[in-house]
């Protein structure tokens, strides 16, 4: 694996040469101005959270313009996809594929929807690497983030090496947990104030005529890449995982290569709906009027697999129901989240053939114990 070397501008986060560059980024400023304005000397918790956050904005901006002249300057990095004011292209009626979106970040929609979003990236000659930058001294939901990363570009690209360039900030935690594909990088915090006032106040600059026009420079939309639909791949698992004789669940299907990258990108996937009068008699205490119960095998972790319920109640609302020797859990799902559109298509499916029977859920929750992927 190539090994990418922190320079020391990266490091000591110097913004001398690219600190006129970072007025045409976008910024919502809107929630910190009267925070920058204000004369009182301890912010609340809520507004120290909205000011980490702005400040990460713009030390992603920093990071990804020192990498342009980084990958300038690096003879292993083959292209380097553009975004922000330097690209020319945003996608906002392109259905599928990767491309740029109206915030003018590298994304990779299906169907309209985005899948995921990358900070930068960039090819070797046998790899392609996706850029995570995070100013937060906690790396846990960050570490979460990467598996469906990387095994979404691993679809995409199933001719490269995925790797990842994680770039983090003086004082993070958790650093041993990243997978062996991640290079890691450690910069100082940014702790100029004054940048930080300018891009607030001053007005954007617009129309940047960006001097990153070498070849190794590339848009978005060139690049060729195999395509992930997100719903009709989720109805083939859906209806591929069902014995073709006797329609039970085919537990072996789950166990291939294909379907470890697919556990990685939906974190659950379905296999059927179970009897709503079933279902309260393993969870009694579940009172809502129910309209369906859709049944998942989820990754809990990454060793760890189980039945997990999604329940639609009639009202409307979405719960996340999984039931262990220990505790039942039930969690509220977000109304506009990834969830709530998966079910929405997955009740299209419905047909009686695909009703989970008590028998074969309890068997199905017992083989999963020892659950594990071919080799």
């Amino acid at each position: 694996m190539q090994q990418l070397k922190i320079t020391n501008e990266i490091k000591n986060l110097d913004t001398t040469r690219i600190r006129d560059y970072l007025s045409y980024y976008k910024y919502d400023t809107r929630n910190v101005k009267p925070l920058l304005k204000s004369t009182v000397d301890e912010l609340a918790l809520e507004n120290i959270a909205t000011y980490n956050s702005f400040k990460g904005e713009i030390y992603e901006n920093i990071i990804y313009e020192l990498l342009l002249d980084y990958a300038k300057d690096d003879e292993f990095i083959t292209s380097f996809i553009l975004k922000g004011p330097h690209q020319k292209r945003v996608d906002r009626f392109y259905k599928t594929g990767l491309m740029i979106d109206r915030s003018l970040q590298i994304v990779y929609k299906s169907n309209y929807k985005d899948i995921s979003e990358f900070d930068a990236l960039f090819f070797t000659n046998d790899a392609l690497y996706f850029v995570e930058m995070s100013t937060s001294k906690k790396t846990v939901s960050l570490n979460k983030r990467l598996d469906k990363k990387h095994a979404l570009l691993k679809v995409l690209f199933p001719n490269l090496h995925i790797r990842a360039l994680i770039v983090l900030t003086e004082g993070t935690m958790g650093l041993k947990r990243f997978p062996s594909y991640c290079t890691i990088w450690i910069t100082k915090d940014l702790t100029d104030n004054t940048l930080i006032k300018e891009l607030v106040f001053n007005k954007k600059k617009t129309n940047l005529i960006t001097k990153y026009k070498d070849k190794k420079y590339i848009e978005a939309c060139t690049v060729k890449h195999n395509k992930f639909i997100y719903f009709q791949t989720l109805e083939w698992i859906f209806k591929k995982c069902r014995d073709k004789e006797n329609l039970k669940i085919n537990l072996d299907f789950f166990k291939t290569k294909k379907l470890s990258l697919y556990f990685d990108i939906f974190s659950k996937l379905y296999i059927g709906f179970y009897n709503n009068n079933d279902f309260t008699e393993i969870v009694p205490s579940y009172t809502d009027a129910i309209e369906r119960v859709f049944v998942t095998i989820e990754k809990i972790n990454t060793k760890d697999f189980d039945i997990v319920f999604y329940v639609k109640n009639k009202n409307g609302k979405l719960r996340r129901v999984r039931v262990t020797s220990k505790e039942t859990s039930i969690k509220d799902k977000e109304l506009d989240g990834f969830t709530n559109a998966e079910v929405r298509f997955v009740k299209y499916l419905l047909e009686d053939k695909y009703f989970i029977a008590k028998d074969e859920l309890k068997e199905l929750k017992q083989n999963l114990k020892s659950f594990s992927f071919n080799k």
